[in-house]
């Protein structure tokens, strides 16, 4: 099992989980208002100097093949990005133990 932690400017969030919705991936969560300093892109802090805010979609996929191509996915989203501002970053992992009961 994969977790893929996905941090994006608020205003691709919505195509992020449309892409998420239409590959099938049902399994996430989403923290809407992180602050950030972005290696590429404005930081955003939400106050005067660097205003804006990130949002953070935190992933749990069960077959690894889903979680390779879900990152796939997050790669060419990024290759069709406007500027660096709407560049998701985005990092997987193992997860040793999940369970929702």
């Amino acid at each position: 099992m994969k977790m893929i932690y996905c941090t994006c400017n608020v205003a691709v969030l919505e195509p992020l989980l449309k892409m998420l919705d239409e590959n099938n991936v049902r399994d996430f969560q989403v923290v809407e208002q992180v602050t950030a300093k972005n290696k590429k892109g404005d930081h955003r802090f939400n106050n005067p100097v660097w205003p804006g805010y990130n949002s953070t979609v935190f992933i749990q996929i069960t077959e690894d093949e889903k979680a390779k191509m879900v990152m796939q996915k997050i790669r060419e989203f990024n290759r069709n990005a406007f500027n660096d501002n709407e560049l998701v970053t985005a990092c997987m992992w193992t997860i040793e133990d999940y369970f929702f009961d």
